[in-house]
């Protein structure tokens, strides 16, 4: 979790170290006049040229920025680089003395609410919190998305689901994941699919594609497909996301669900896995051979890459170590040089 703390007074300067005594991995700026060369080594660093080129330079390096200064200056620093909810950092703003501690901007999605309550506890403050849904003790629907670990692809529906729930409208539930958090009231669940056509919105929360999504629902995807994936050299993104979508056919799951894509060390710098994980926005982790010797025998193994790698298989395996031994969705698919694994992750 990356945090910059800035502010422009010897008060708030303070107030910054006090902070950082609690989170020490904070990155606090001050103004050049209050900054000192033994600070250095504190991470404290001086807002240096200006406190807007400080901010153009980190907002998007950091999950969380805390603002000691007043609310108009901050506004004006962080407006030109407002992208969405589901990308800006938390923003908090708090006077110097520690008043009252203000979450400003993605108080859902970017954290900042409940950052907000840490904060005002290390302070001593009051918390400052604006969103409708919190205010009313109810739960937006992109915060629902974070609990559960699901990625959220329609924002305006999510809006108008959210404004619904701040009405006390009853929103319907149908989900394929255990669902380990408590609901509040205006969400119910109900036992299949189609019983969210009864309702004046519905949720799925589901890995499947669904084609005929109805225009009140909304689907919440789970992160929670694993792709183990082998591949010739120099085999292009292009290519390789040909067939993970022809792969995610086969099963009938959706692309929006990939947790994130697996392969062997000696993969580890093909430039199209690489470009494959940007585009599609997920990590890509990397096992060692002797990893995958280790459970190899649970595999059909090919003589021919056993001799070429030292193992006899690297989709499969993969798949299995990345998904913590999860359910092999999808063995094996081999095209155009690129096999492919799918396994449902076992820890959500």
């Amino acid at each position: 979790m990356k945090t910059a703390i800035l502010t422009v007074t010897q008060g708030g300067k303070q107030l910054g170290l006090q902070i950082k005594k609690q989170l020490p991995q904070a990155q606090l700026y001050v103004l050049p006049k209050f900054h000192h060369e033994d600070y250095e080594k504190e991470a404290v660093l001086p807002i240096e040229p200006d406190l807007k080129a400080v901010v153009k330079k980190i907002f998007s390096q950091v999950d969380y920025l805390i603002f000691i200064m007043a609310a108009g200056i901050v506004v004006r620093c962080i407006a030109p680089y407002i992208k969405h909810k589901s990308q800006d950092p938390g923003v908090l703003v708090m006077d110097e003395k520690g008043q009252h501690v203000i979450s400003l901007l993605s108080g859902h999605m970017g954290g900042a609410n409940e950052f907000t309550l840490k904060i005002a506890a290390i302070v001593g403050g009051n918390p400052v919190i604006t969103t409708a849904s919190d205010v009313q003790n109810t739960m937006a629907v992109d915060t629902l998305a974070q609990r559960l670990n699901c990625r959220l692809k329609d924002w305006q529906m999510a809006k108008k689901i959210t404004a619904a729930i701040v009405n006390n409208e009853k929103i319907g539930v149908y989900s394929e994941i255990p669902i380990n958090i408590e609901l509040p009231s205006q969400y119910h669940l109900v036992k299949n699919l189609a019983d969210l056509s009864h309702e004046p919105y519905g949720i799925y929360i589901g890995n499947k594609d669904v084609e005929d999504l109805k225009e009140n629902w909304l689907q919440l995807y789970p992160q929670n497909l694993v792709l183990g994936i082998g591949c010739r050299k120099d085999t292009t993104k292009e290519v390789l996301l040909t067939e993970i979508k022809t792969a995610l056919q086969k099963i009938e799951k959706s692309i929006e669900s990939i947790k994130k894509i697996t392969t062997v060390d000696i993969k580890a710098e093909e430039k199209g896995l690489k470009e494959t994980a940007i585009a599609l926005e997920v990590p890509l982790e990397i096992f060692s051979r002797e990893k995958l010797l280790e459970i190899e025998t649970l595999f059909d193994s090919s003589p021919f890459v056993k001799e070429t790698i030292g193992v006899g298989a690297v989709s499969e395996p993969c798949a299995y170590l990345g998904s913590q031994g999860g359910k092999m969705l999808l063995k094996k698919q081999k095209n155009q040089g690129v096999t492919i694994s799918i396994a449902e992750n076992n820890d959500l």
